[in-house]
């Protein structure tokens, strides 16, 4: 006879309502900060990137492994 594993519930995380009120009142007082052009270029660089990684991945796929097609 197998025992049943039980997992643990998932637990929320508990914030008093005293510092919730805190989180909201500073997240409600911090201003806009738009992303700067370096950061801009950190993101596109990496969608670039992640793109041809993936059409190099399918071609190699496809070249080396035709049998799954």
């Amino acid at each position: 006879m197998a025992e049943e594993i039980k997992l643990p519930p998932e637990e929320a995380p508990v914030v008093p309502p005293v510092e919730e009120h805190k989180l909201i009142d500073e997240l409600q007082k911090m201003e806009y900060e738009p992303l700067l052009p370096v950061e801009k270029k950190l993101i596109s660089w990496s969608i670039i990137i992640g793109v041809v990684s993936l059409g190099i991945l399918v071609w190699v796929s496809h070249t080396f492994f035709p049998g799954g097609h």
